[in-house]
């Protein structure tokens, strides 16, 4: 148990200390930001393709200089979905793992994916290169989820991605796989039937976990549905109780101390399929989040003054400032004092 001793206004201070860490660095990676599914309350545009020869290049060469001063790189890879460009994830995480052995440096990766394309064979192979953690959303059980989320082509997705889920469970493979339950005021029944799914099947192996998560207005085109699912405001409370009925397989955010969030730590940046910079994945198209580009040479370009404002929290060690930077952004003014400067 974290006590008081190991804490600072409630922060793990080891947290703390490898947010800071120049040792350490996350790199959040989107291949492409193309999905093979049109969720109804998305907030993504799809504009940007896949990652152009010259980004990939350029991110391979940002890494290996990063490399040899680092003891821990953690690859996270989203999208769009980032299965669909599995080759450039292939290429990149093959290469960060081969520098990895000559500096004696711990390469990890997770992907926060729809789970349609993860096959055997394709988990397989992330498997061996360390990218093994993911996070897979689902939208209560078959009827409700094939409702909200859909594929390109409208139909429903929840049989496919249950199927990947028992083949997965019926390896040895070393994963572990999130089920992220998002609940509305709508599908309570329909999450229920899923809870019960789940323990007749998945419970006993480890290698799954839950985290239920009542659906947010993340902004985007579809606002006027996320107000419809939300607005009895009865998810967030179902979410509780879940999180509590479930303690030994759920994910509890704060369990070890106030949340940081990865867009407030100064060790996290976002490597969009344009080059361009970012601190958060859900403000894509928010000028605050622009804050710089990669180079084809690997060098960053970045605005100091926008990086300042995101990382901000680590002067105050203000919760909501560390524990969700846009939202405190949004409600505060607040920003950084450092003029744009190239870095390597």
């Amino acid at each position: 148990m974290t006590t008081s001793i190991d804490q600072v206004k409630g922060f793990a201070k080891q947290q703390l200390v490898n947010s800071l860490s120049n040792k350490k660095l996350q790199l959040i990676i989107f291949p492409t930001e193309q999905c093979n599914f049109r969720c109804v309350y998305c907030y993504e545009d799809f504009e940007i393709g896949k990652m152009p020869r010259w980004l990939i290049d350029a991110t391979k060469i940002l890494i290996s200089n990063k490399m040899p001063n680092l003891e821990y790189l953690s690859l996270s890879w989203f999208g769009g979905e980032p299965l669909l460009a599995k080759d450039v994830l292939f290429e990149i995480a093959e290469f960060s793992q081969s520098l990895a052995e000559k500096y004696k440096c711990k390469v990890s990766g997770d992907l926060t994916t729809n789970g349609f394309l993860l096959d055997i064979k394709t988990l397989t192979k992330l498997v061996e290169l360390k990218q093994n953690s993911f996070q897979i959303s689902i939208d209560g059980d078959k009827e409700s989820h094939d409702t909200t989320r859909l594929t390109r082509n409208g139909k429903g997705s929840f049989d496919r991605i249950w199927r990947r889920l028992l083949d997965a469970s019926s390896t040895d493979l070393d994963f572990n796989i999130t089920l992220r339950v998002h609940i509305t005021d709508l599908n309570h029944e329909s999450v229920l039937s899923f809870c019960k799914r789940f323990d007749e099947t998945l419970k006993d192996d480890a290698r799954f976990r839950l985290f239920f998560k009542e659906i947010s207005n993340l902004g985007g085109e579809n606002q006027i549905v996320i107000q419809d699912l939300i607005a009895k405001k009865s998810a967030k409370e179902l979410a509780k109780d879940l999180t509590n009925r479930y303690s030994e397989k759920s994910k509890i955010l704060n369990s070890k101390g106030h949340y940081i969030c990865y867009a407030g730590k100064p060790n996290s940046l976002g490597i969009r399929a344009n080059g361009n910079i970012n601190k958060c994945t859900v403000a894509l198209d928010d000028d605050r989040n622009n804050i710089g580009k990669i180079n084809p040479d690997g060098t960053l370009t970045l605005n100091n003054e926008k990086f300042s404002t995101w990382v901000k929290g680590f002067t105050t060690l203000d919760s909501w400032q560390m524990g969700c930077p846009l939202s405190y952004m949004n409600h505060n003014s607040v920003v950084g004092d450092i003029p744009i400067k190239k870095v390597s």
